[in-house]
């Protein structure tokens, strides 16, 4: 992880042309206005992110309810007719904001290029819903596409847990309870993606906290807020809510994780990375010194900076490798 670049003067331009917008907001006044303006904010947002040149189009969706008020769109690629793997996805924005809709565009690309049906998930958001409702609609989302991957072409024998961010936090943590408990379905998890994972409590105090507290895209107070709404009668080392605080990991399926280097969750993310190769999980670590929170999910980045479409590629061919038939 030593390895240190200056940050990417494009993605710099990026964040300062959002931070000149942010400036012009009307002061807060209130929790629940805070979150109504940081939700309208992604809803803005994604009136610029849902439309990249070459998205590839011949990725069918389809929108199902997995249960009453548990949406998930299924990103089906083209191709080959035999059943392919299944990742259950979550998405970022700190439990509190994001949707399906944020990630629709990566959802799109990873799926067209890995070939791996992606199943994302509207699952319930804080401060109206803290945990554990998120992880339950994650776990309910796997044990769903398990029994159901047959009707869409995907594979039950296959399938994945993935997220970015807060959704990767979810991601890890339904991933422990699964290969912990020894459930039915834990043989079946082949692989887990955790795109700049949120593994640690604000209060442990990581370096990369100081260090990118300001500037780089997520702020470390922001980060410390999404933390209040989300968990805030639990204890910090809680393994339920901080992954990395879980004395001994069950035995993973093969795991990727992605961190950069002018990131707030940037340390948190590589000490899981380590932790999970000391307990003999097979770990892929991509780390990207030049880049900042977000990277590569969101599809600004992945269209307009070379480092995105490379990492797509690794992941997608990461997925590949792991989730070859046999």
């Amino acid at each position: 992880m030593t390895e240190r670049k200056p940050f990417d003067a494009a993605v710099r331009r990026m964040l300062d042309e959002q931070a000149l917008v942010a400036a012009a907001l009307p002061p807060v006044t209130s929790n629940e206005e805070r979150v109504r303006m940081a939700r309208g904010l992604m809803t803005q947002a994604l009136e610029n992110r849902t439309s990249i040149a070459g998205l590839p189009n011949e990725v069918q969706t389809r929108d199902v309810e997995i249960e009453a008020g548990l949406h998930a769109r299924i990103y089906l690629p083209p191709g080959e007719s035999s059943a392919r793997p299944v990742m259950v996805y979550t998405h970022g924005g700190g439990w509190v904001i994001g949707a399906v809709a944020t990630v629709d565009p990566f959802c799109r690309l990873l799926s067209a290029a890995s070939g791996v049906i992606i199943v994302s998930v509207e699952y319930r958001l804080a401060p109206e819903h803290p945990y554990p409702a998120a992880l339950d609609d994650t776990l309910t989302a796997f044990e769903w596409v398990a029994g159901h991957a047959h009707e869409f072409g995907g594979d039950a024998a296959r399938l994945v847990l993935g997220g970015d961010s807060a959704g990767a936090n979810l991601a890890a943590v339904a991933a422990n309870r699964l290969c912990g408990a020894g459930a039915a379905r834990a043989d079946a998890l082949r692989a887990l993606l955790l795109l700049y994972p949120v593994t640690d409590h604000p209060s442990a105090n990581h370096p990369s906290y100081a260090e990118n507290a300001t500037g780089y895209g997520l702020e470390a107070n922001l980060m410390r807020w999404f933390w209040e709404q989300y968990a805030p009668d639990v204890a910090a080392d809680d393994p339920n809510v901080a992954p990395l605080r879980l004395r001994e990991l069950p035995a993973l399926p093969p795991t990727l994780v992605t961190t950069a280097y002018y990131d707030v969750l940037r340390d948190e993310g590589i000490a899981y990375a380590e932790k999970l190769q000391a307990a003999g999980v097979a770990v892929t670590h991509l780390h990207a010194p030049d880049m900042g929170h977000n990277f590569p999910v969101s599809p600004a980045q992945v269209a307009r900076f070379p480092q995105g479409v490379e990492a797509l590629r690794e992941i997608a061919a990461w997925l590949k490798r792991s989730l070859a038939a046999g």
